[in-house]
């Protein structure tokens, strides 16, 4: 059965919700959820149109597939809010992907100025995600390439005080053949990604983690390592 009713979980600016919507099939139709959103977001009929409704408040209803990309590292009760998700939101055949920024020993000025009230290590949003009625049916890592600078800038900030700043990718003007680059390096990065995530024996390390997961059926025993 194909998923028809989408919810995106702290969808912002909603790039990546009206990006999927065009692989979607004409039925389909993506809540995008967010307390950020304005009147005008809301109100906007070119969203409607494009299949894409836009909300402030947890919609009622359940979905077929949850999106949590980068959400819950921002929320200071996780496990409150994910169960909550899960018991309200998933339908019962539905799934959640879940996407979080990796390893506590890492976070920088950079969590900060994201508002980030913590990183999470494989084993321990894994343990979240299965407290929260949740089976975690494959896993992996994400920007492999980019976990060397950021321990190198971890340990920078430890002996030098960060320079606070507000830039984004936003701010990003490095010319187009070098953002070709880049984009190209990210996307071979993605697709390593996947393939290790095949393997199943053990998640490789990323800056990002990331999980696909189910509604739990029945008593889980103890989780993998990480």
């Amino acid at each position: 059965m194909s998923t028809t009713r989408w919810l995106d979980v702290g969808s912002g600016d909603a790039w990546f919700a009206h990006s999927l919507r065009k692989e979607l099939t004409d039925d389909a139709r993506i809540t995008c959820w967010d307390p950020n959103y304005t009147a005008e977001d809301l109100s906007d009929p070119a969203n409607a149109a494009e299949g894409l409704e836009f909300v402030v408040e947890r919609p009622d209803g359940r979905f077929d597939g949850v999106l949590m990309l980068d959400v819950i590292e921002h929320v200071d009760d996780d496990h409150n809010f994910v169960g909550d998700i899960v018991k309200d939101s998933l339908s019962e055949s539905g799934w959640i992907l879940v996407s979080v920024p990796a390893f506590q020993g890492l976070y920088s000025e950079h969590d900060t100025q994201l508002k980030h009230f913590r990183r999470y290590s494989p084993k321990q949003c894994r343990s979240l995600l299965e407290s929260s009625g949740l089976t975690v049916e494959a896993e992996g890592g994400l920007f492999h390439s980019l976990l060397v600078p950021r321990i190198v800038r971890a340990l920078l900030e430890r002996v030098h005080q960060p320079r606070s700043s507000s830039r984004g990718l936003g701010d990003w003007h490095r010319g187009p053949a070098v953002t070709w680059l880049l984009t190209s390096g990210l996307s071979l990065d993605g697709r390593v990604a996947l393939l290790l995530s095949r393997q199943r024996r053990v998640v490789i390390p990323g800056l990002t983690y990331w999980a696909f997961c189910r509604r739990s059926h029945q008593v889980l025993g103890t989780t993998r390592d990480g």
